[in-house]
């Protein structure tokens, strides 16, 4: 059975304790911060469960997932809290788990696509429901017009991005504005892409100044979020 991602029905989560310890709502803030970045700033996140390092007790926290966590199973986060000075690298120094529930928008097909079409308004709508598998955006507004089927759709169907041929949102060599987050300021430069991708990819950037090659996540049509390890 051709199966790639499990649609799920929304359920209502359980309620964070009125008295959660501080160290444990830091990490929740964390977490829910670094799955948005992964799968877009509107992304609904529901922690279930959660399980800290023995001792933790630092509030200033940075949550970064695992590169093959999934939805649907418990997902490991490594913990670092946040450097003193302005430029100084995260210590990651401890790691937690968590079952998570994520909603986000995505395509739906309207009616039966066959593969190799290219996908237009007519073609699907845009929903928003709970979903499962990897922790990456799902193809939503901007993938319509530039996606073509790399199989047959039923109507209805949840379109991830591994069934979907994508014209990439970025393109290598091309020039991208940057923007950087360091010690709670915000600058802004304009970077050359070294890589292609979408919204939620991590590619290489340049600085065309300094010839520095950096890491940022794409967070829109020549938009990046510049990241810092």
């Amino acid at each position: 059975m051709r199966v790639l991602f499990l649609c799920l029905v929304v359920v209502a989560a359980a309620p964070v304790a009125a008295d959660e310890p501080p160290e444990d709502a830091a990490v929740r803030n964390a977490i829910v911060a670094a799955v948005r970045a992964r799968m877009g700033e509107d992304a609904e996140v529901e922690i279930d469960t959660l399980r800290l390092p023995a001792g933790w007790s630092h509030t200033d926290v940075q949550a970064r997932p695992d590169p093959s966590a999934r939805l649907g199973a418990a997902v490991r986060f490594s913990l670092g809290t946040t450097p003193d000075r302005p430029g100084a690298a995260t210590a990651w120094t401890g790691a937690a788990e968590a079952h998570l529930r994520v909603v986000v928008e995505h395509l739906h097909t309207r009616h039966a696509v066959s593969r190799g079409a290219t996908l237009g308004g007519e073609d699907v709508e845009l929903v928003r429901h709970e979903v499962d598998g990897p922790l990456r955006a799902w193809p939503g507004a901007e993938a319509v017009g530039r996606s073509r089927a790399l199989r047959d759709f039923a109507p209805g169907t949840c379109l991830a991005r591994s069934s979907l041929a994508v014209v990439p949102l970025v393109r290598a060599g091309q020039d991208v504005r940057g923007m950087a987050r360091i010690g709670g300021v915000e600058a802004e430069a304009m970077l050359v892409a070294g890589d292609p991708g979408d919204v939620g990819d991590v590619i290489r950037v340049v600085n065309p100044q300094s010839r520095r090659a950096l890491k940022a996540r794409i967070v829109g049509a020549g938009a990046v979020e510049v990241i810092h390890d």
